[in-house]
């Protein structure tokens, strides 16, 4: 009886330490891993901020969601991200930088193959650099500067261009306005991290596309922090993006900084003696014109030293 007694108080205590656990969201969260998944994009504007959208699910307070991207270039492969911001219901949004207006540059594959046909060149050639070591298909690209900027490159698997067969994937280079972009979505957790990607997707970049952006997302383009991931992007380009709204830097140290090369194109801008600014009512409305003969003059909102 006594025996039976201690049975039915363990197993009282089991049940109730049971529920109690179950009554916690960090412990109902910790049964699944967060989940995300990046919307496909419609188009990217030349000199112009573009939008992606997310969703994640099992998400945790304490994470923080990216949306990664990088030009698809022949040979530097700089990948770089923004936080992104949630919405509600598991949904989060990220704004591009600008895309700088760069042509995709065309690679005929010129090795000899019985299995490549002529009118897929291009596209084998891209196949080539995507699925072997040979980060140079035809062997004559900047060797020294694949060496450095390509090892990220490599460990991103492409699935949109193994998606496509060659004539799909040939067709779709030739139509081409400009250099594409690619972009995922990631969740970090509090030590940065990374907890959870999506898939990597595509989008091409277009002069006739205008993305509808909301008052808060256009705020957000105008004060961009650009996340790098490698450490020859201190001092350097968003590499095919442009400086416009690009105000600060987060090293791969994740310590934030402000932008030291876009703030130096904007600081020497203004050093340019006489410099004259419209007013902000705007010349369109009847306002008129400040000159400035000192950059010191400048207000500390137009970025003066």
């Amino acid at each position: 009886m006594h025996i039976r007694s201690k049975i039915s108080c363990r197993v009282g205590l089991i049940s109730a330490i049971t529920l109690t656990a179950l009554s916690i969201p960090g412990v109902l969260l910790a049964q699944g891993a967060p989940r995300v998944d990046t919307d496909s994009v419609e188009c990217l504007p030349i000199e112009d901020n573009g939008l992606a959208w997310a969703t994640v699910e099992n998400n945790r307070p304490d994470t923080q969601v990216r949306l990664n991207f990088r030009r698809l270039n022949d040979t530097v492969e700089d990948l770089y991200w923004v936080e992104m911001h949630p919405e509600g219901g598991g949904r989060y949004w990220g704004i591009f930088p600008k895309a700088a207006d760069r042509v995709l540059d065309r690679h005929d594959l010129v090795e000899e193959r019985a299995n490549a046909r002529d009118e897929y060149r291009w596209a084998e050639w891209w196949r080539d650099k995507q699925g072997s070591d040979n980060r140079n298909p035809n062997g004559d690209l900047d060797d020294e500067l694949i060496r450095e900027r390509a090892s990220l490159g490599k460990q991103l698997p492409r699935q949109w261009l193994a998606e496509m067969d060659d004539q799909t994937f040939q067709d779709w280079l030739e139509q081409l306005e400009n250099e594409p972009a690619e972009f995922f979505t990631s969740v970090h957790d509090a030590t940065g991290r990374e907890i959870a990607r999506s898939k990597t997707r595509v989008v091409e970049v277009k002069e006739n596309c205008r993305p509808d952006l909301t008052p808060q997302q256009r705020g957000e383009a105008e004060n961009l922090t650009v996340g790098e991931t490698a450490h020859w992007q201190r001092g350097e380009e968003v590499f095919h993006w442009l400086c416009d709204g690009v105000v600060s830097r987060i090293g791969p140290n994740d310590v934030k900084r402000g932008d030291e090369v876009c703030r130096a194109c904007v600081i020497a801008w203004y050093q340019v003696p006489g410099i004259i600014l419209p007013t902000a009512t705007g010349l369109a409305a009847g306002g008129s014109l400040l000159v400035f003969d000192n950059p010191e003059q400048l207000p500390a909102s137009l970025g003066a030293p």
